[in-house]
C-alpha cells in the first residue's frame, strides 16, 4: 500500500468521463496542474459549499460522492497533492 495518495493512482479515477466532460469549459478534471490548482474549490463543490453539489444527480450527473470518495480526496490534498 503506497505511503500517500496519488493523483493519477487514487483522484484521476474518481472523476467519469461524464464529469470531465461537464467540467470541461471551468478546468480539465483529467489534468493533475488543474486539480492541484482548483483543490480547494473542488473540495467545496463535493460538499455542495459555493454552489450546488457536485457530481450532480441524475440525469444531469452521476451523484454525490460517496463519503469515502471525499475523504479519499482530502487525505490527496493532506498528502501534498502527490501527481
Amino acid at each position: 500500500m503506497p505511503d500517500s495518495t496519488s493523483f493519477q493512482i487514487d483522484i484521476l479515477p474518481l472523476f467519469t468521463e461524464r464529469d470531465i466532460r461537464a467540467m470541461s469549459k471551468a478546468l480539465n478534471l483529467a489534468s493533475y496542474d488543474d486539480v492541484k490548482a482548483r483543490a480547494a474549490i473542488i473540495y467545496d463543490r463535493i460538499h455542495g459549499i459555493g454552489g450546488a453539489v457536485m457530481p450532480p444527480s441524475p440525469p444531469r450527473g452521476e451523484g454525490p460522492w460517496f463519503q469515502q470518495r471525499i475523504d479519499l480526496f482530502a487525505q490527496w490534498t493532506a498528502d501534498g497533492y502527490q501527481p
